[in-house]
């Protein structure tokens, strides 16, 4: 037995006889109780004054626990079984702070990045079960109207909804958009789409997806199409997420004098989000563009970028941008819209 395992364990056990498993918050409490278990953005601490006490891991700067642990980094690893557990933050000069767990097993001590995809549990007790089922979601609106000489009037709503479950990832997404100037509508479209992801790693999906669009204005009155195909998940955490896809789909092109095309196209997507000044400002764009095998399209892209301030953790102010342009033999459909409004998220 090395000297460091040694010093590791005979630690513990001091501590154990004195204050059994230690939590230590942000705001300078301390928490002494059992840590039964670390699921997603929680740990559960059993006390004897409190019951069980869930804490939010953000507001903890370090804990210990001096029970028989499994630990799990992720859905996709294998569970390492130790004798003990320790938290805390490391700070170097000149780089960022790491949350590290350091995780006391029979081969030494493993060292592993904090995130919410670690479940931590007493070997006594089940490996807690990750959520069966997260909902979250946002849904904005807006209305500008400007009764001077152009007499213009602009209305959006939009909504996305993403379900988590397993390796599963579901999202659904809805967009409504009018502009009028001088009683004349220049823009009024609505669209509506879905997705789903199987996660066979942390970083590789497959997905499939089905979106829908329909245009009072532009030539191209209707816009069906189904793909599927592979993604990849560059990094996904509080703060960051940044996804792709490459789809093969099949488009049906309705068009506002009769004529229909039905198109095999291939198809690039995207999907990032940037949390920023400790999560108060929020950026993030989503689009896919494509083109048909055929020739018949020679250009379909659709893109969104949104930019959010949170007055409180539901309610916040949005502005964004839309761009969507068709281009294909028998006609083109282009949208581009500036939204201003408020949004509700869950």
């Amino acid at each position: 037995m090395s000297v460091k395992k040694i010093g590791w364990s005979v630690g513990l056990l001091l501590l154990s006889s004195v204050f059994a498993d230690e939590v230590a918050l942000k705001n300078g409490d301390r928490l002494s109780g059992q840590i039964t278990y670390l699921e997603g953005p929680y740990l559960f601490l059993k006390t004897d004054y409190a019951g069980t006490v869930k804490i939010d891991q953000s507001q903890v700067v370090s804990f210990t626990t001096t029970n028989a642990v499994n630990v799990k980094r992720d859905l996709f690893s294998f569970e390492i079984v130790g004798h003990g557990a320790e938290f805390k933050i490391v700070k170097k000069e000149g780089k960022r702070a790491q949350r590290l767990l350091l995780v006391d097993t029979d081969d030494g001590v493993v060292q592993m990045p904090m995130s919410e995809q670690i479940s931590l549990a007493k070997i006594n007790e089940k490996m807690p079960k990750r959520q069966d089922l997260k909902v979250t979601g946002n849904v904005t609106f807006g209305a500008y109207i400007d009764r001077d000489s152009t007499k213009t009037a602009r209305y959006n709503w939009a909504n996305t909804i993403k379900i988590e479950h397993g390796l599963w990832r579901h999202t659904l997404n809805g967009a409504f958009y009018r502009k009028t100037e001088s009683d004349r509508t220049k823009s009024y479209y609505y669209n509506l789409g879905y997705s789903v992801d199987r996660f066979f790693s942390p970083h590789f999906f497959w997905q499939s997806a089905m979106s829908y669009q329909h245009d009072w204005i532009e030539e191209i009155r209707e816009n069906t199409m189904v793909g599927t195909g592979p993604g990849w998940q560059l990094w996904n955490n509080e703060r960051s997420a940044f996804s792709v896809a490459t789809l093969l789909n099949y488009q049906v092109l309705e068009y506002r004098n009769g004529d229909h095309r039905e198109n095999p196209q291939a198809s690039l997507k995207w999907d990032y989000r940037q949390a920023l000044m400790n999560q108060s400002i929020k950026f993030s764009t989503t689009g896919e563009v494509g083109r048909s095998f055929n020739q018949a399209v020679t250009l379909d892209l659709n893109l969104g970028a949104t930019l959010s301030y949170q007055l409180t953790d539901a309610i916040s102010v949005n502005t964004g941008v839309s761009y969507e342009k068709i281009r294909s033999k028998d006609g083109e459909s282009r949208n581009r819209s500036v939204h201003f409004g408020l949004g509700y998220h869950w």
